[in-house]
């Protein structure tokens, strides 16, 4: 009823744990203002989703979480990702197993899909593969960098590539994990300069995508990037 009653597309951005132990120990589920205004500027509204669960301690690190969800958790988690006309997994310093889930149901009832950074790791890990720790760190986490290294598009065919319109562009880099396994059910479609991993794809969905890199906090100055957000909002208004 509500989302007939509301032209715009509903995003749903899947919410991360953060726990600061300096700060007496608080937790806070977390959803990217960047990634919120990304969205708004494109003509659609945001909305957070967090996880449906009575645990309060969550995984840290941004790597795989072996946490088991249990099926009502699983159940209540889907009751909001329903609710959407797409959903963003975002970036951050933690991964959690959620987040795989959400991956996964979302590519089997082909629901739009953008994973950023550790949303791509998601991404990855949710359809069987594996994401794990660079060695050259302090090529790939320079958060003080506008843009840090080369990108190159290797897949002229896929969406990503009709959507950037670039084979070789420059992006920013805030990351320590990228993906080294990558399941079949994705493409590979850029790679960085030095060869890792940058952008993943579903071709077979009306949008499933997963960049290495953090295109909301390109969106004022590189129009190729802000297209990225255009595009997902576009494929989340088609049924």
């Amino acid at each position: 009823m509500m989302k007939n009653a509301i032209k715009k597309p509903i995003i749903g951005i899947i919410s991360k744990n953060i726990t600061i132990e300096e700060f007496f120990g608080w937790s806070w589920q977390r959803v990217s203002n960047d990634v919120r205004y990304a969205i708004n500027k494109c003509g659609a509204l945001a909305i957070g989703i967090m996880p449906q669960t009575t645990r309060k301690v969550f995984n840290q690190q941004d790597e795989h979480e072996d946490v088991l969800m249990t099926e009502e958790e699983k159940n209540d988690l889907v009751t909001f990702v329903k609710m959407c006309d797409g959903i963003v997994l975002q970036g951050g310093i933690s991964s959690h197993n959620y987040e795989e889930f959400v991956a996964l149901y979302c590519y089997e009832n082909d629901i739009p899909l953008l994973g950023i950074c550790a949303g791509y790791n998601n991404i990855i890990r949710g359809l069987g593969g594996k994401a794990e720790k660079i060695e050259n760190i302090d090529v790939h986490d320079r958060p003080d960098l506008t843009y840090a290294h080369g990108c190159k598009v290797v897949d002229e065919n896929s969406l990503f590539a009709k959507i950037v319109k670039e084979k070789e562009f420059q992006v920013n880099s805030v990351h320590t994990y990228v993906g080294t396994v990558i399941p079949k059910t994705l493409s590979v479609v850029a790679f960085s300069d030095d060869g890792q991993v940058e952008v993943v794809e579903a071709k077979n969905k009306r949008f499933f995508i997963g960049v290495k890199y953090h295109p909301e906090l390109l969106v004022d100055i590189d129009e190729k990037q802000n297209n990225i957000f255009c595009e997902f909002i576009k494929a989340c208004k088609k049924k």
